[in-house]
Order: structure tokens, then C-alpha cells, then sequence
């Protein structure tokens, strides 16, 4: 497997999917028939290379659980719990998400465990662990040096940095937010950094992560998304919002159904397309391109567009064929020129899930080149430093370094409510989500870009601050555990 921390996470993260490796809650377990064996010193380790596993056992009155690490290259990747119990042979048997087990004898003396583990698909592979200290485990621990002691962000890092306090940000409270992490208090993070007065004030790694590591965002690419169409809309290649989506796709009028000739950009933009999705289906859908395309258009629409949010993912594939169409370039190529280049990054990853066809358009004789089209939806990778920058630009109206970058007309439009989200408490703009933080002075808003995992950009205008999150919280049901944290650690210490 890729030893590329942006590619390897997001293929074990899409085996593991695909496998049905899910979290459990890390207190659910099973009441052992005797007395379970005494795992919960150390952790217990199965190394192939540079792939490996983790067991860190739990013992609480007479039961027996876990959670499961999974590293790669010295990185955590994910982490998600498991329950045990003892077979009538005397063995182990651990289980996790569903129809997933570990059958093991435990040799206490030796600080081995050995036995097989059957997966959900059928496979049967061969376990094999030992038991370490989790400090002998590069990439384990959040921190090598733990508890946490406030320490400025390293040179280099291309943004002005500043000590807390002369940002009106108590390093107390800073501290005491480090320290809650570095506890597990959030889950598993990979980097947490913050920007008060656009000055960088934290820039912190855990579990292995570097300042030059690439991070999968899942679904904030989506908000990086919105600020395409909003170039596109500033360069005047995209005029209404309200022009109906079919416009683009005329080939596709005919198989169409009733109600399409409602569905229009702005209905993309907010999710509101009113088509009749369900969850298995948005699974099976296909990366972009002309197959997705097909399959979207052959959905019904089945409520009044504009009317329903639905999370939607595929739909979203649709804004990419317009910026093509609109711009003359691909989605990436847009972003390199207008939005990566002003903002000075230099380093990305939009690869996956990118789809070649030929264009079967082409005249006779002539070579057939392939159309690329980047997946909108999830597949954009990034340097924690750099997403800052995106968030630091939507609080600038725009501007990055006092260049407009994006007009601060389509900022304001497209950071603005205008739909209810799956919680009344959440709405949602032009991909970009909007929730009121209790805040010393009332309840205030904050801009979100949110992405599976604990990938978030939070922009916080009443605060002149800006928070990057990048995390592993696929699988343990702890993806807005952060939010939380950064509530009740940081946020008093934070001057208004």
C-alpha cells in the first residue's frame, strides 16, 4: 500500500468502507463467560511493513473492549472499537462493525496473541500481535513529549505568527484546548491550527502528521467548490443563478423527467435539487463524468426544488461539467490559476476519483484525447497551513494579501443562510454551512466547511478567527467531538 499519507488514508479509508469496518461505541462489550485474561497493559501490535494495527484493550467490571488503530507509515490513520468475549475453547473473539471477528489464544507470558480474523467479505487473514508499550510505537501517542506545553509554530510556515496574547487569545485556555486533545478528548485529529487577527498563533501535529503532509478534506473540497463558481460568476462565464441546470445539458433533455426544467444552479448550490436519492443509491454512485451525469438525470424529482435539503454528494458532479463548459477548464485547472496561485499554494492532490473518457466527439481520423473530470464532491487534498488560507480569504471578503481573489459580493452571498440543514440549529448556503456559536457576547455565526472525518474549516467572523481541524474520526462516532472542545477550552479565552 501507498505510503503517501493523503493516498494511502483515503484507500484504507475506502477498503475499510467497503468492508464494513464501522465503528461501535467504545463502552459496548460483552460479558465474558470467565475471567478475561489481563490484555489492557500495554497495547498489542501486528506489523506488515508499513501498515499496521493496534489493540488497546479495556477492562471495566468483568468486561472486555477496545478500539482498534490502524498506521500507516508511522501515522494514524483511523481508529474504531471492538468488544470481546471468551469462547468456550478459551480463546478470544473480538467483533467489530458487522460480521467481523478475531478469533485468538493469548499468551500472556510470551506478549503474543495469535488467530485468525474473518471479514465481512469473506476474507480470512491471519493475526498475529505483540504486546509494546504505546510509546514504542512511532505515530501512536498524539504527542511524543505529552502532557502538552504551549510552543510557538516553527519557522517557515509562510504566515506572520504571533504569541497568543498579543491576539488577544489567553494562552491558558489555548493550552487547556491542546491538552483536551492531546487526551483523546476529540477523537483521533491529525493537525489543529488557528489564525487570530490573521496571524497564525497554533500550528500543531499529532499522531505521526507534518507540516508538509497532504490531507484528504472529504467534503470541504465542496466549499472550495463554491469559491469556483464564484470566480467563474466574477469573470461573468456564469451569469444567473437561476438558470436551469438542463441549459448545460441539452443531450440530456429528453430522458429528463417532469420537474428538471425547475432544477436550477442555485438549487446544486444548496442541495436543493429535490431529487429522489436514498442513502444506498448515493453509495453506488459513480465518480464524475458522463456515467454519473447519466444517472443523475435519470433520478425523479420527486419535491418542489428548493423546497428539501438533502446531503448530496453526486448532484454535486454537475457543477464541475458547468465550470468546464463556462470556463474552458477542468475544475483543477481552475483552482491552480485562479484560486491556488493568488492564495501561493503550491502543493495539492485532486486525483482521485478523477475520471478519464474519450471524447467521442472527435472528427474522423483525428486522436481521441481523454476529458478529465476531478470529483467537486470529496477528493481534494491539502495542507492543514493552506485550508487556513481558503478560511482566512472568506474572512477577508475575498481578499488574500489585499488582492481580491473572489469577489466579497459572492462571499457574502454564498456564506449566507438560505436553507435549513438536518439540524434546525444548522443552515446551509452555497456549500458552505452556517451554525451560531454561544459565544461570551450571545450567539454568533460560524462558517463552516466540513468534511467526514473531523476536516473542518471554521471561520469566525465575530472572533477574527480562523480554525483548521484535519482528523482520522471516520469510524468511532466522534467526527464533531472537536466542536466541543474548542466551546468549552477555547472560546472563553478568546477576546471578543
Amino acid at each position: 500500500m501507498s505510503v503517501v499519507p493523503a493516498v494511502a488514508a483515503r484507500q484504507k479509508a475506502r477498503r475499510v468502507a467497503r468492508i464494513g469496518l464501522l465503528a461501535l461505541p467504545a463502552g459496548l462489550a460483552l460479558l465474558l463467560a470467565c475471567g478475561p485474561p489481563d490484555l489492557s497493559s500495554g497495547v498489542w501490535l501486528s506489523d506488515d511493513g508499513t501498515e499496521q494495527y493496534v489493540l488497546a484493550f479495556e477492562h471495566t467490571g468483568g468486561l472486555l473492549s477496545g478500539t482498534m488503530h490502524h498506521l500507516i507509515a508511522g501515522r494514524k490513520v483511523h481508529q474504531w472499537g471492538f468488544a470481546g468475549t471468551r469462547t468456550r475453547s478459551g480463546e478470544l473473539e473480538l467483533s467489530w462493525g458487522t460480521n467481523n471477528s478475531m478469533t485468538v489464544a493469548v499468551d500472556l507470558d510470551r506478549g503474543e496473541i495469535e488467530g485468525t480474523a474473518s471479514l465481512a467479505t469473506g476474507e480470512e487473514l491471519e493475526a498475529r500481535l505483540r504486546r509494546l508499550q504505546a510509546a514504542e510505537i512511532p505515530g501512536f501517542e498524539a504527542l511524543p513529549e505529552l502532557p502538552y506545553e504551549l510552543r510557538p509554530p516553527a519557522p517557515g510556515s509562510g504566515w506572520e505568527v504571533a504569541a497568543p496574547a498579543a491576539v488577544g487569545l489567553s494562552p491558558r485556555h489555548l493550552e487547556r484546548t491542546m491538552r483536551a486533545v492531546t487526551a483523546g478528548e476529540a477523537g483521533l485529529l491529525h493537525s489543529l491550527v488557528i489564525v487570530r487577527r490573521g496571524k497564525l498563533v497554533l500550528e500543531e501535529y499529532f499522531h505521526g502528521y507534518q507540516r508538509g503532509d497532504l490531507h484528504e478534506m472529504q467534503s470541504v473540497t465542496k466549499s472550495v467548490a463554491s469559491l469556483l463558481v464564484g470566480i467563474a460568476r466574477d469573470r461573468g462565464a456564469i451569469g444567473d443563478l437561476d438558470t436551469p441546470v438542463l441549459e448545460w445539458f441539452p443531450e440530456r433533455s429528453a430522458a429528463a423527467g417532469p420537474g428538471w426544467e425547475k432544477v436550477t444552479l442555485e438549487h446544486l448550490l444548496t442541495m436543493t435539487a429535490g431529487l429522489d436519492w436514498d442513502p444506498r443509491d448515493l453509495q453506488r454512485a459513480s465518480p464524475s463524468g458522463p456515467a454519473l451525469f447519466e444517472k443523475i438525470f435519470q433520478r425523479r424529482v420527486v419535491h418542489e426544488p428548493g423546497s428539501r435539503w438533502l446531503y448530496n454528494s453526486s448532484d454535486l458532479e454537475l457543477l464541475g461539467e458547468v465550470l468546464r463548459q463556462t470556463t474552458g477548464m477542468k475544475a483543477d485547472e481552475l483552482a491552480a490559476q485562479a484560486l491556488f496561485a493568488p492564495l501561493e499554494i503550491t502543493a495539492w492532490d485532486w486525483e482521485w476519483g478523477k475520471t478519464e473518457v474519450a471524447r467521442l466527439r472527435a472528427p474522423t481520423g483525428a486522436s481521441k484525447s481523454a476529458e478529465e473530470y476531478p470529483a467537486l464532491s470529496g477528493a481534494l487534498s491539502l495542507r492543514p497551513l493552506d485550508m487556513a488560507k481558503v478560511g482566512q480569504l472568506v474572512l477577508d471578503g475575498g481578499r488574500w494579501q489585499g488582492r481580491q481573489v473572489v469577489s466579497e459580493e459572492w462571499i457574502r452571498e454564498s456564506t449566507a443562510p438560505r436553507v435549513v440543514a438536518a439540524r434546525q440549529a444548522e443552515r446551509y448556503g452555497y456549500l458552505w454551512g452556517r451554525v451560531d456559536a454561544p459565544l461570551e457576547a450571545g450567539r454568533h455565526p460560524v462558517i463552516v466547511a466540513a468534511g467526514w472525518g473531523s476536516q473542518f474549516i471554521y471561520v469566525v467572523p465575530a472572533l477574527d478567527t480562523v480554525i483548521v481541524i484535519t482528523g482520522g474520526n471516520h469510524f468511532n462516532n466522534k467526527a464533531g467531538a472537536i466542536g466541543d472542545v474548542l466551546i468549552r477550552k477555547l472560546v472563553p479565552g478568546v477576546e471578543p
